[in-house]
């Protein structure tokens, strides 16, 4: 890799178009190593306040851009993100854990999203209906700020599909990271901020209040969340205090059928990469196979070998790893006690974590219970169990007997069968025939407490909009003699 200044590796948050510091820092954690990464700036409540007002300020200008300008905007902010593509994928390993060929691909997904929205069309009026006399329409408009609280396994990407979203279509954003991930989307943000008119994007790292502060403040009027179901509730009541928009894209608890007439040699590498991606750290990964029991020795076995072929280290520039550290303390904990119930290991059993790091090797269980731990929560780490199948309905009753419904994939040869298969899970989004594999055209919704809302894709755009429905009349009605 080239030769990183060391400026690049300082930080601060961006408010009003100008970089902000502070009298407290943080620094996260390498997953990698364990060590303390760079000092980081806490917004204090009067930064979070001044970056409302910012944005609030520039609103009115930013939401008048014509959108074709708007999208101008994206492009150029996509050719900077792709002029600095090593540097952030090199800061995006270290924050994360990722291998840095896998921080180099979040990297290239988030200019997928930049170039996606840069380039979409304007959401025209909807003319519902239209005659001699009457003409009825629904028009979009922009809801105004917009806080977009991010996660920590994909801290880049995930913000900047909210920020691209956000400002295609008119909106002003300010972007808080996780405490766990704060520094790519805070770069970022200092590389773009000369693109844009103050306040129209923000970054702002804070403390445990941060979050909070502007799920309350009344010049907020929309909160797009990703994380976990717990903290989308909290979110959720807090909105509904100033009856903010929200967006929530929470947990999952995603499965996996896998039909008997599958070539197991080709389904068996693709499931896997589905299950480990990011070490497991991954909302719509597949976190439940189901294999038809016609198959389900071979299948398992072939799973397991592919598994066991794959290099599990801390993650270096040429470390040439599948799989690295689970990103935080606090993640490695809840995985580890995964490995500490009672099943039957095809893969992992007595597996020690490595001391000096949050590297967990992968395990994949042998038929579970059910009821068990592992099939009904979700680990949201390296560890899978495989189940056993005979038929559609038990499978179906099985894999939607959860209270999620994020994602779900299915493989048959027989494509018609996995349709229909697909049409009786109770999930937003299914793939067939290929592992889990977002697209920023593809709108992602969760059902049951897997979210509300749904962002990406045109139909994610609307969440970004208010609507208004206009009632034109071409001739004034003659007064009525009579009321």
């Amino acid at each position: 890799m080239s030769f990183i200044s060391d400026s690049f590796f300082q930080f601060s948050n961006t408010i009003n178009g100008e970089a902000r510091s502070g009298s407290k820092v943080t620094q996260a954690v390498n997953p990698s190593n364990k060590q303390l990464l760079w000092n980081v700036p806490v917004a204090t409540e009067d930064d979070l306040n001044g970056a409302v007002a910012a944005a609030a300020a520039a609103f009115p200008s930013w939401s008048q851009t014509p959108w074709g300008e708007r999208g101008k905007l994206l492009l150029q902010v996509s050719e900077t993100l792709k002029a600095n593509l090593k540097e952030m994928a090199s800061l995006g390993m270290q924050e994360t854990g990722k291998p840095i060929n896998y921080a180099t691909t979040e990297v290239e997904h988030s200019l997928s999203f930049l170039t996606y929205h840069g380039n979409h069309p304007e959401l025209a009026p909807k003319t519902v209906e239209d005659n001699d006399n009457f003409k009825l329409t629904v028009r979009y408009s922009p809801i105004g700020v917009v806080a977009a609280i991010c996660p920590w396994n994909y801290p880049l990407v995930l913000a900047i599909s909210k920020i691209a979203a956000a400002l295609i279509t008119g909106n002003c954003v300010i972007v808080k990271p996780s405490p766990f991930t704060p520094y790519s989307i805070l770069k970022f943000t200092e590389l773009v901020q000369s693109i844009f008119p103050p306040g129209v994007i923000q970054a702002v790292n804070g403390d445990d209040m941060a979050g909070p502060f502007l799920c309350d403040h009344p010049g907020v009027q929309k909160i797009s969340f990703t994380g976990s179901i717990s903290t989308g509730k909290k979110i959720m009541a807090a909105a509904s205090r100033t009856l903010k928009r929200i967006t929530l894209e929470l947990g999952g608890n995603d499965a996996c059928i896998v039909c008997p007439d599958v070539d197991i040699g080709v389904a068996a590498p693709q499931i896997a990469v589905g299950s480990f991606l990011n070490s497991g750290q991954f909302c719509m990964g597949s976190k439940r196979i189901y294999v038809h029991k016609d198959i389900y020795r071979p299948f398992m076995q072939a799973i397991t070998d592919v598994v066991k072929s794959w290099k599990v280290t801390p993650s270096t520039s040429e470390a040439d790893n599948t799989l690295g550290p689970v990103q935080n303390e606090m993640q490695y904990n809840i995985v580890k006690r995964f490995f500490e119930d009672s099943y039957t290991f095809a893969l992992g059993e007595g597996t020690v974590p490595d001391s000096d790091s949050f590297v967990i090797r992968p395990a994949i269980i042998d038929n579970p219970p059910d009821k068990s731990r592992i099939v009904t929560e979700e680990p949201f780490g390296p560890i899978v169990p495989l189940l056993s199948w005979t038929d559609e309905d038990e499978v179906i009753r099985r894999v939607n007997d959860t209270n999620t419904g994020l994602g779900g994939s299915i493989w048959s040869a027989d494509v018609e069968r996995a349709d229909r298969l697909a049409q009786r899970i109770d999930t937003g989004t299914v793939w067939i025939n290929s592992r889990p594999k977002p697209l920023p055209m593809g709108y992602l919704a969760g059902r049951k407490e897997s979210g509300l809302g749904g962002e990406w894709g045109t139909e994610g755009l609307f969440s970004y909009c208010n609507t208004q429905t206009v009632h034109l009349y071409r001739t004034v009605a003659p007064r009525p003699t009579k009321v």
